[in-house]
């Protein structure tokens, strides 16, 4: 009777391990995120958060992700990467998140990207933007991707559109100067249009970095009246995003802020999001912006990849990830909405030093302020409004 009692104990036993995958493959899939929800950070996490959410809702809608409910659970790190690690453990071993999300911080999403890697927990960031995210030290984070574009992507668009432009304007731009500050991303800045410049054939003649005086939006406004106060009105003004694209700048400047321009990751008025972007003002009442048209595409790319591998076992989703090529629109569902048309993540070349699981396909849209708006003039395919040349700055 102790046999049969020992056998039929290790038959239960074999049978509860068999079925604990099983039982793993039921419920919601859960999606974790990290972000700033508090501190100085907090609208910017906010903003993101309205994206995947505005995702979640429309593909639980129509039934889930093979029969399964998207599930998101928060975190906050506050722009604290100690912090952003102590999350990406409690979301992992306490909440038992299937993917992850996160940071809008590079610094932060490093950490994280890190602590996803130890678990097997596939990650995609949506905005962060540090080219040594994927550089040759970060190869073994093979659970991380990268759907936005890089720094030196952004700086190369910015370059483009500049030679492009006189295709419009008929004068072709051959002097830029840099204004930047001295932080990690400003001074990325400047090195990528070193690496660049002679490629577009841009003569460098300034370069001016500066200790960080106030809060992003405080810096773009205060440089914008500089510039009036001054009587400088160069012909173009390109800006790297960040407070140039805060709501407030535009309140700030009022007319003083016509022709300058930036690049955006999305902006209403783009052929390719107009539909999203007016559905997604009927729920939130502000227009969807690049932070949360990635972050509402990186929710659709979870779903593909979820999909494609039948299950949310960690390594199966990474794999997944890295063998998707989504083209023009994801299936059973939106087009992207972003200003390219491709997502495939894959390892490449870039100015002589190779990165890994990026999105290859990624760029930015450049917008210029007409009228107290900003409207996308570039890429030219994706636009029918022109630019406005020289900068009015009035």
């Amino acid at each position: 009777m102790k046999k049969l009692i020992a056998i039929v104990s290790v038959l239960a036993m074999l049978l509860a391990l068999f079925t604990v995958p099983a039982m793993a493959e039921e419920g919601p899939i859960r999606i974790g995120t990290i972000y700033a929800m508090s501190g100085g950070n907090a609208a910017i996490g906010e903003n993101i958060l309205r994206g995947i959410d505005f995702a979640v809702a429309e593909i639980n809608a129509k039934g889930g992700v093979n029969g399964r409910m998207l599930e998101v659970v928060r975190g906050d790190h506050a722009g604290d990467p100690a912090q952003g690690r102590s999350e990406a453990e409690r979301l992992i071993t306490q909440e038992h998140v299937d993917v992850m999300m996160g940071c809008h911080m590079s610094v932060v999403t490093e950490v994280v990207a890190q602590v996803c890697t130890q678990y097997g927990v596939p990650m995609i960031t949506a905005i962060s933007t540090l080219d040594k995210l994927s550089d040759p030290d970060h190869e073994a984070m093979d659970y991380f991707f990268r759907l936005c574009p890089l720094n030196s992507v952004y700086v190369k668009d910015m370059l483009e559109y500049l030679k492009d432009s006189s295709e419009q304007t008929g004068e072709e731009i051959k002097t830029i100067a840099i204004f930047t500050d001295r932080a990690a991303i400003g001074q990325e800045l400047i090195r990528c249009v070193e690496l660049f410049k002679d490629e577009y054939g841009f003569d460098l003649v300034a370069t001016v970095d500066y200790s960080l005086c106030d809060s992003y939006i405080g810096d773009a406004t205060l440089f914008v009246q500089t510039l009036k106060a001054q009587g400088f009105t160069p012909k173009m003004i390109v800006a790297k995003a960040n407070g140039f694209t805060d709501p407030a700048f535009l309140t700030n400047l009022g007319s003083a802020a016509n022709g300058v321009a930036s690049v955006v990751e999305f902006n209403p008025d783009l052929i390719n999001g107009q539909e999203i972007n007016e559905a997604f003002k009927a729920e939130y009442g502000v227009n969807m912006n690049g932070h949360s048209a990635e972050s509402y595409t990186v929710v659709w790319v979870f779903k593909t990849a979820i999909e494609a591998a039948g299950t949310t076992d960690g390594a199966a989703v990474r794999d997944a990830i890295a063998a998707l090529d989504i083209q023009g629109e994801f299936p059973g569902g939106r087009k992207i909405v972003l200003p390219y048309d491709r997502i495939k993540f894959e390892n490449y070349d870039l100015a002589g030093v190779t990165h890994y699981r990026d999105n290859t396909s990624a760029s930015v849209a450049i917008a210029q302020v007409q009228d107290g708006e900003w409207k996308t003039v570039w890429p030219f395919s994706f636009t029918d409004t022109k630019i406005v040349y020289p900068a009015p700055l009035q």
